[in-house]
């Protein structure tokens, strides 16, 4: 079921990744997407940061970083071309400035950060607050998945995105989460109609300058 959701946009992540073509990419919070670059790009080192997942190993001559990311202290990072940040942001209960600044110290110069979130001012979740209805889970009691602390709109994600001090080269919002009931498939469809605030997913592109 995840991997049905989320289909649509591992897809674009993987077109992002192409269209940057880079020989180092570093996965934060190792999911599907690790797996997904191991298998399309066989050649190029996927290493990974975050909490571990057994669930998706590492091959010989990558690596994995354990930490939590909100803190309140950083390891150094080695270089990479691409930092790939997809569906973490929201479950961190810290600003995400100083996060973001991290991600960038991963960075080449001229490097890209690709930040991928759902949109906490989607269609959906307004229509459900007109109805007087939360549009946000509860907190979990789960300490490694407690769900979401806070979502972001576009306005709110390229701030913190700059405030880290990169630049934003690229912002894309599209409806690419399949939750399988009629009424999304209908919001899929209707998305590229939609103003870009309403629809439920953002990804931001931003570089690291020379």
């Amino acid at each position: 079921m995840y991997l049905r959701t989320h289909e649509a946009r591992y897809r674009l992540l993987l077109d992002l990744v192409a269209e940057l073509e880079p020989e180092r990419i570093l996965v934060v919070g190792p999911s599907y997407e690790s797996v997904l670059l191991r298998e399309t790009w066989p050649e190029k080192q996927v290493n990974t940061l975050g909490w571990l997942d057994h669930r998706f190993p590492l091959r010989e001559g990558e690596r994995h970083t354990e930490l939590d990311l909100n803190g309140p202290s950083y390891p150094d990072l080695e270089p990479h071309d691409v930092v790939a940040c997809g569906e973490v942001i929201e479950h961190l209960y810290v600003s995400p400035v100083p996060v973001l600044r991290f991600l960038a110290s991963g960075l080449e110069d001229g490097g890209h950060l690709i930040l991928q979130t759902p949109n906490a001012t989607a269609l959906p979740k307004r229509l459900r607050m007109l109805l007087g209805r939360n549009p946000y889970d509860p907190i979990r009691e789960e300490p490694g998945n407690p769900g979401h602390f806070h979502e972001y709109t576009v306005g709110e994600l390229v701030d913190a995105v700059e405030a880290a001090g990169l630049e934003v080269t690229r912002r894309l919002t599209a409806n690419y989460f399949d939750h399988g009931s009629r009424k999304n498939r209908l919001y899929r469809t209707l998305g590229p109609v939609l103003p870009p605030t309403l629809r439920e997913g953002i990804t931001v592109i931003a570089r690291r300058s020379r």
